[in-house]
């Protein structure tokens, strides 16, 4: 049986790594909502990163998606 991969960090220090995901997450849900215009597939795949990038995730992604959408998408 396969198991499930859980991040751990070594410390309570945010780690770059994750939060560089955590970025590329939005950019690419951000990208998928501006083609397929579809809310079930984001809100599903929003409620997804809790559990798989730990708690909070998904708020920070959220962020994410305004703020690129905000600065680099307003043309």
């Amino acid at each position: 049986m396969k198991r499930k991969y859980i991040y751990r960090k070594a410390s309570n220090a945010p780690s770059p790594s994750l939060e560089c995901l955590l970025m590329a997450c939005g950019r690419e849900l951000l990208t998928t909502w501006e083609v397929l215009r579809d809310k079930e597939l984001i809100e599903r795949h929003l409620k997804a990163l809790d559990g798989r990038y730990g708690a909070n995730a998904e708020a920070k992604v959220r962020a994410y998606m305004h703020e690129i959408k905000k600065n680099e998408r307003s043309g």
